[in-house]
């Protein structure tokens, strides 16, 4: 994806010329929804090449109105509809953090405990061989992990999490929390840390203690998804004859979720799940009512600062975007004139995002393929559905 300013010019040059172009006419809402609003979103998400998305809005926190276009397939067509489940991509990593919220508040496990203690061997950065790496420093990017080669090795072989514990390859030289460095490998890991410490898949998991918990149908296992509800996804530029993530053919390779396996679950809990717009909206509410459910504390006030409350020092590079235990706060008047909490999701073409404010307003954006222009570490996608969705 375009990170530097050179290549954002270069893909903006590139896009209107060759990128894959909207094969659908009108976005559509089956609520009650503005005029103004739709046409903004139809607007935006035609601007941004989107293939097929949903934009679900939160309204003082409360379940709004939903915008859809486009569609979850190209090839046979299948129109986008609200009950598309589309894969997640980066936002799991939020979600796998309100799961350890969730453990933390049970006071099963603590975010400043040594990821040692869930392990088989002590884990040690190199560089530092007698500094603790606290459990929190993976949930906020800011472990010394980074992603190598080997790593991303690993989606094609069998390479074990020991292997790349033992890479030296795999740390940076600097102690948790001194530096943000955002690490797949490291937020994935969460995953298999957690089947290690409890000896249940990361999928029983979650399924027990925070899905059925809160009503919300979603799952690691594409094997349990509707086939005919999940997105394919595309790459809008280069764009592609074939889907870059073929759901159909995901569905045949797979291998059922069902035993722990902290050895290869790494791949899990930073980007693999799926769900609908609808579904993650409701987790947004978990956050944005303080964590109650029924009126009881389902994630504790001290957990909820540790997911929203940045930590790591990556503020000198990024000062409007600073990344918490889970969830980065946003702070960029150019952007909106509040702080939004947020996460975003790049992967196989998809641009995904989730935002939300104090005042319980904010929006769930799920697409399956879009420009991935971006200024900063913020989407332009995301940057103009936040102008438009909360101004």
């Amino acid at each position: 994806m375009p990170v530097t300013k050179r290549k954002n010019d270069l893909y903006s040059i590139a896009l209107p010329l060759i990128g894959r172009r909207c094969r659908w006419r009108r976005a559509q809402t089956e609520s009650e929804g503005k005029p103004d609003t739709l046409q903004a979103v139809e607007r935006i998400l035609k601007k941004r090449h989107v293939t097929g998305g949903c934009v679900q809005l939160i309204r003082g926190g409360k379940i709004a109105e939903c915008y859809y276009a486009g569609n979850a397939s190209l090839r046979p067509r299948r129109p986008v509809r609200p009950d598309t489940v589309f894969r997640t991509a980066s936002i799991a990593k939020a979600v796998c953090a309100l799961l350890v919220m969730r453990l933390q508040t049970q006071g099963k496990l603590s975010v400043e405990e040594d990821i040692s203690d869930f392990w088989h061997h002590t884990i040690r950065n190199p560089h530092h061989p007698g500094v603790p790496i606290p459990l929190g420093s993976l949930l906020s990017h800011s472990s010394g992990f980074r992603d190598t080669p080997e790593y991303f090795r690993s989606f094609r072989e069998n390479i074990t999490a020991d292997e790349l514990l033992a890479d030296g390859e795999s740390y940076l030289e600097t102690k948790p929390y001194e530096r943000f460095r955002y690490s797949n490998f490291g937020a994935g890991l969460i995953g298999s840390l957690l089947e290690a410490r409890f000896d249940v898949s990361i999928e029983e998991l979650i399924q027990r203690e925070l899905f059925q918990p809160l009503g919300v149908e979603a799952t690691f296992d594409i094997l349990k998804t509707d086939a005919g509800r999940v997105a394919s996804s595309y790459r809008v530029l280069p764009p592609q004859r074939g889907a870059a993530f073929d759901a159909a053919r995901r569905r045949e390779t797979a291998e059922a979720i069902a035993a722990p396996d902290p050895q290869r679950h790494f791949l899990l809990a930073s980007g693999n799940l799926f769900l609908t717009a609808g579904e993650m909206t409701k987790l947004c509410l978990l956050v944005i009512c303080k964590g109650r459910l029924d009126g009881q504390a389902f994630i504790n006030g001290a957990s909820l600062a540790n997911l929203c409350t940045p930590a790591g020092g990556e503020a000198g590079r990024w000062p409007g975007m600073r990344h918490g235990m889970g969830l980065f706060a946003l702070e960029d008047e150019s952007v909106s004139p509040r702080r939004l909490y947020g996460h975003q999701g790049f992967a196989y073409g998809a641009v995904n995002g989730i935002f939300f404010d104090d005042d319980g307003n904010g929006f769930v954006s799920f697409n399956n393929g879009a420009s991935e222009m971006r200024v900063g570490r913020l989407s332009l996608l995301n940057r103009d559905l936040i102008r438009a969705l909360l101004p």
